[in-house]
Parts: structure tokens; sequence; C-alpha cells
């Protein structure tokens, strides 16, 4: 009797499981957007017919640019709503008003950096001089009708329902807003110059000469800055992922076995679920783009068309500085070159859910907004290109897609001064590359560290007119490399945020390997599991060793194993875990002098590794008169062999886990995440997969977010990859149907021929 009523239990348990469970498969279904029929879509005069192939890429064909936007705006809601509005939020500031206090620091920072008035500015200013592109804009507002659309007709995506809120209509401000978000994620300024200010004051000319990326002849007077910060600014891209760098090269005409140039471009981005670019092939009577797009974005940031491609990797030109202001808050003046004159006020208020509105109230001085609410110092003025009248990025982006040739193309990177960028540009016959945004000579170029605002001492001299910025036309060697280091064309007093040279020269030093490429040994480059300054680490690190005899027969399988190492981090690679594992341990020692907190936070700065190289390289640095070198070096060595006796496989400790904004925490992450997977390359090697800082552990935090791959002899059928998926809905076929692809180094056709899309279609949408 008993074991009836235990089985009938375990029996109405499982059922009321198996309903809850179709209860809630219902319930992620039910917002799975359509992707065959035909769909009523208001204020178009014409069908529009969007196929997907079999990644899912749309490829949209219209009677005009406008109704291809306005399919487009649709298509992206329904692929990537949630991340739009998340995005939105973030760089708006409105992330309390769904998540409440914990958001807050983040609202905090993007008020700050005023996003919007400097964009509402800029527009001011364009339709006061007649500048204003109304047809332009009317094709961002066709967009926005598309996503307005699809909120007001299809079920919301689940990630509204869980987080019990419904969007606004979006605006074309909405996408202006979202490129300050690239702008700022590219510089460093308020990350870095308080710490390095900081750490001239705590630490020797020699000590704090070394800790810095790309150090000029040091000044001396300066002041500290107050430490630790209100905001871990290493940590605001609560929701929308941030630039991390980028590797592309262009390979001319003589350089290609198809006689057309070749080019590549990965850009590295925080990865996240889903990912940052949404891919859309848009064609009309007259114009054709295959597109990546931001969501809120509906023009694309790469692409390629049949005559032209761009990409872009971070300049790093240092278009971001902090001033020290000297301000009078019961006068509301500021010193300025040495002269009192009025700042600025504005006040923002942040609705938060389950508390009372908070409301800012911000300074803005001739140098730009006083970041009180961000820095513990006060009276830190954000000097930043972002915010000048002329920057208007978003109409490059339009017109670089509408190009019809190099001269037309060039011109259309004039009309910004941030986001820094290189920019690759490639046709059949030409290769180039020009720095896009502002290029400073300051007074004082110590601009790593926090300026002086009320002398005059510290002021811009100049921008650098276009035709004095960096760039290369045709170059005679046929090749145009950028992978986020110093340009040996940047004049020499013009310091900038670089990044160590690794991946450039590794790439340089493979691409003089042979003459002539093709599309398959591209490939092959850009999976590359390799940085080949690793080789010169390695031997400097085997050399400084000193074990003893018996120690050297303890670690003789590990120490074969590196010997013998090919220097690539590949999955299987046990060497790749020792080296990166001792690299580590080595420069945790090295900085052991440093208060915890700045340690921790120069561990996560672009400067960590290039310090890390020199100083291993150099036996006369000056950090070695603190320690022996060669004893770190054996201890370093040492402890990773305690922690590793038996060292494991690359793939096992180096993996990557996608992660949606709503799986920060268990036991959403086993829901929402996609991983983790392991996950080949390091940083600094071609495949630059970024761990969260220096010292810490192997889960990969950024990498390439996209690779492609283009030769002119045949731009309609180009090569790519999305790391995961082009939907945001884990119903969706094509949610992360890229993964393993994209993990195995792999590639899939980016098609463009009528034919071919024919032979890939997978389902047909008709807007009517």
């Amino acid at each position: 009797m008993f074991s009836k009523y235990i089985k009938r239990l375990i029996l109405g348990f499982c059922l009321l499981v198996l309903l809850a469970g179709g209860g809630v498969y219902l319930f992620l279904r039910h917002s799975l957007a359509p992707l065959d029929g035909t769909i009523q879509l208001e204020n178009l005069e014409h069908p529009v017919t969007v196929r997907r192939d079999t990644y899912g890429i749309p490829h949209i064909e219209a009677q005009n640019r406008k109704e291809a936007l306005r399919a487009l705006g649709y298509v992206m809601a329904s692929e990537r709503l949630f991340q739009m509005e998340l995005s939105r939020r973030m760089t708006q500031g409105l992330l309390s008003e769904v998540f409440g206090e914990a958001a807050l620091p983040s609202d905090k920072l993007y008020r700050s950096l005023m996003l919007r008035p400097a964009v509402e500015r800029m527009i001011a200013a364009e339709k006061q001089s007649g500048r204003f592109d109304q047809e332009m804009w009317d094709e961002m507002a066709a967009y926005f009708d598309g996503v307005n659309q699809y909120i007001a007709t299809r079920p919301l995506p689940y990630e509204f329902t869980l987080t019990g809120f419904r969007p606004q209509p979006f605006t074309p401000m909405d996408a202006f807003i979202m490129l300050g978000h690239m702008a700022y994620s590219f510089g460093i300024a308020l990350k870095a110059d308080p710490l390095m200010t900081h750490l001239h004051k705590k630490l020797s000319s020699e000590l704090f000469q070394s800790l810095r990326n790309d150090p000029l002849p040091l000044q001396t007077g300066r002041t500290s800055a107050w430490w630790p910060r209100k905001v871990d600014l290493l940590e605001e891209g609560l929701f929308t992922p941030s630039f991390e760098g980028s590797n592309a090269w262009l390979l001319a005409p003589s350089r290609s076995q198809s006689g057309k140039s070749l080019f590549a471009n990965d850009p590295h981005i925080g990865f996240s679920a889903p990912s940052v670019w949404v891919e859309a092939h848009l064609r009309t009577p007259d114009f054709e783009l295959y597109g990546h797009f931001l969501p809120l974005v509906p023009f694309a940031v790469l692409g390629h068309s049949r005559h032209h491609a761009w990409g872009f990797t971070m300049s790093l030109g240092d278009d971001m500085d902090l001033y020290r202001e000297t301000l009078d808050r019961e006068k509301k003046t500021v010193i300025y070159n040495n002269k009192p004159q009025p700042y600025r006020e504005w006040r923002e208020i942040i609705p938060v859910k389950g508390a009372a509105d908070v409301i800012l109230n911000l300074i803005e001085t001739p140098h730009g907004p006083v970041m009180d609410e961000v820095l513990t110092e006060p009276s830190l003025a954000l000097k930043w290109a972002f915010h000048r009248l002329e920057n208007n990025p978003l109409k490059s982006l339009r017109e670089m897609g509408l190009a019809t040739n190099m001269e037309r193309f060039e011109k259309a990177l004039r009309h910004a001064t941030a986001p820094g960028l290189n920019v690759m540009y490639a046709d059949a016959e030409n290769i180039a590359w020009w720095m896009f945004g502002d290029i400073a000579i300051k007074k004082n170029p110590q601009s790593d560290m926090i300026l002086d605002g009320a002398s005059g001492a510290d002021e811009y001299e100049r921008l650098l007119s276009w035709e004095e910025k960096p760039h290369l036309i045709n170059p005679p060697s046929g090749v145009i490399i950028t992978a986020n280091s110093r340009p040996s064309e940047m004049p020499p007093n013009i310091r900038g945020d670089f990044q160590s040279p690794d991946r450039y020269h590794t790439i340089s030093e493979l691409l003089a390997e042979k003459q002539i490429w093709n599309v398959e040994d591209t490939k092959a480059l850009q999976t590359m599991n390799y940085n080949s300054q690793n080789k010169a680490l390695l031997k400097e690190l085997l050399s400084a060793l000193q074990l003893t005899s018996a120690e050297q027969e303890l670690y003789s399988q590990n120490l074969k194993l590196l010997k013998e190492w090919d220097l690539r981090s590949d999955l299987s690679s046990q060497a790749a875990s020792l080296f990166h594992q001792w690299n580590n341990e080595n420069i945790l020692m090295m900085l052991e002098r440093l208060e915890e907190e700045p340690r921790e936070s120069y561990l996560n700065t672009i400067y960590a590794w290039a310090f890390y190289e020199r100083t291993l390289l150099d036996t006369q640095s000056a950090w070695w008169k603190l320690q022996d070198r060669n004893q770190l070096i054996t201890t370093g060595f040492k402890k990773v062999m305690e922690k590793w006796p038996r060292p494991p496989q690359w793939g096992s400790i180096h993996t990557i886990e996608y992660r949606h904004p709503l799986g920060r925490s268990f036991p959403l992450n086993k829901i929402f995440n996609v991983g983790p997977h392991p996950m080949p390359g390091a940083f600094n090697e071609i495949n630059n997969n970024k761990m969260r800082r220096m010292g810490d552990d192997f889960q990969v935090t950024a990498g390439p977010s996209t690779r492609r791959i283009i030769d002119f002899s045949q731009p309609q059928t180009s090569w790519g990859i999305n790391p995961i998926g082009i939907s945001g809905h884990m119903f969706s076929p094509f949610y992360k149907d890229q993964v393993e692809l994209f993990l195995r180094g792999e590639y899939r056709p980016q098609l463009m021929n009528s034919h071919d899309i024919d032979a890939a279609t997978t389902h047909t949408l008709i807007f009517k």
C-alpha cells in the first residue's frame, strides 16, 4: 500500500514537472518572431522581401533605401530587441529604472559623460549652419519606425516579461548616443589617468616610466590623485560589451594570388550573448551593401559592397584627458587660462526602481563635464573629442556605405572627431588606411596623467589637420597592417594609449614570409594561435632558471614541454598552460610593492603586458634593482609547478562563456548563457582572446567579434563568422549555430549573388 502511494506521488511530481516545463517552453517560444509568411508593415509603398540563408543572415530586397531600412529595423528588433533596449538604457543612464540601485554606478557614469547633450548640440549646430542632413534623418526614422512597429504588433521577447517592463518607442537620438558608448570604450583616461597620476607620486621616475605604455620624457612637479575611484570603470560595460582592440591587414593586387586586393579584419570586443554584430545584406535597384550593424545603429559599422570594403581597429590616439579644475562653487566660476569664468550647471534625474529618484547636479567647464559622481578626487573635468560640435560619426558611416570610389570614401571620414579609429579600406585595385578622429598636439604631452586645468600650461596647442593625420594609400610594399600599436607615421611628440606591438610584428613577419597570398592562407593567418614575441620571452625565462639538479630532475617533464613548445596556444597544449601561468606568477611578484587596489587596476590595463615584456627582456630595468631577476623567475616557475605538477591542457583552463544580461549569476547562467567552451588562442596572439586581467585566471572576456576576409576577385562571396549566431532568441535555429565553427577557426560564406542566396534560402518573409 505504502509502495503504491510513493509511486503515485512520484508520478504526480513528474507530471507537475512536465507541465511546468511545458509551460516554460511555451512561454519562451511564444515570443519567437516569424521567419516565413507575409506581414503587414505600415509606411511601405512596395513589398520588401527578406530571405534568410543557412545561417539566418537576412537578405533584404527593397525598391529604395528607406524601405530597406524600415524592414531592417523590424528584423533587427525581432532578433535583438532586448539587447537594443539594454544598450539604450545603459548609454542613456536608465538602467536603475529597471534594475534598481545596483545599476546606479553605471547610470551616474553615463549621465556624467554628457552623451545626450553633446549630440543635441551637434544637431543644433548642423541645423543652424545648414549642414543638417534631412535625408539621413529620414532614413534613420524609417529604421526606427520598423523597430517600433515590431514592438507594437508582436509579443515582446521573454526577457521583458521576466524583468517586468516594456520598451518605449525608439528614436534616431538613440543611435547617435549609442556611438557615444563606442567612443567611450575606445578611450581609457577615466580608467588610467588617475591610476598613473597616483603611481607617479608613489614611485621613482625610473620605476614609473617602466609602467607607462608610450612614455615621453617625464616632467616633474605633479601631485597625487586620490585613490580609490568611486566606480569600477573597468566593469561599467554592464550590458553592452566594450571594444578591446583589433587586427586588420590589406594586401594589394601585387601580393594577391587573384590579382585583386585582399581585405582581412577581426575587431576585438567583449564576448556576450547575444553577440555584438547583426549582419544583414541590403539591396535596392541603386544600392547594395553587406553590413555588420550595431543594434540601435541603422548604418553599417563594418561593411562591403561589390566594389569596396572597410573595417576598423582602435587607433588609441588618446582623445580623452582629465583636467584638475579650480572651482568656486559659490560664485559658480572656474579658473581657465588663469582667469575666472562662469561654468555651466545642469541637472540629471535618475529614476530608481523601488527607491526615490536620484538627482545629479552636474558641472561643465570649458574642458568638459566634471566627473564628481564617478571619481573620488573632486573637480576633475573630462576633455573628450566626442563632445566637439563637429562630431557626427553616423554621417560618416552612412556615406562610407554609399561611397562609389576611394576619394568619396575618404571624404566621408571627415565628418567626425570620435571615436578614434584606424579605418581600413580596400577596393579591387587600391588599399588605404586613415586615422579617423581627433589627434591633438598638447602643450604637455604627459597626457596619461591628470592635467592642470587652471594655468593654461596643459592645453592643446592644436589638432592635426586631416592631411597631417597618419595614413597610407597604396604603399610600395603592397601591405598595410594595423593592430592597435603605435604607427610609425605618428608624430614623435604625440603619445597615445597604444597596445603592445606584438600582434603587429607577428602579422608583419608572417606576411613577409611569402609574396603571394590567397583566401585560404589568410584564413589560416587570421586564426593563428601565435605571438612571435613569445619565443624571446620563453628563451629569457628558461635561461634565468636557477634549479638544483634534484629540481631539474623533478621538473624534467614540464621543462621538456616548455623547451619543445611550438609557441602555439592550441587547445591541447600543456606547454601553453605552463607558459601563460608562469607569466602570471612573475608579474604578480614584480608588482608586489604596489598597493593592492592600484596593482589590481594596473593589471587590468593594456599597459600591463607591455610593461611585463619590456621588463623581462631588459636585464638593466630599474625593477631588477628591487628584486633579483633570476630568483623571481625561478620562484614563479616553482609556483607553477606547485600548482600544476601535471599541467592541464590549455583548452581546459582557457574557456569562454558567452554571458547573457540575465545570466550573470546562478542559476540563471545555466539557462541563458552559452558555454563554457574551450577557447584556443591567448592575449596578444593573432587569435587575440583576452582574459580579464594579467595575474588572473584564464576565463576569456573579449576576442574576435567577427572575422571577415574579402578577395576582390569575387567580393560577392566573401568569408566571415559570428562567435555565436545571428539571433538573440534561445529557440531560434540561429541562436548558437556558429559556436563550433568559430571555436574551430572556420568560416562561412557571406553571400551577395542572387543565385547563391536562392540556393541557401531557408526562410522567406515578405513585408507588404
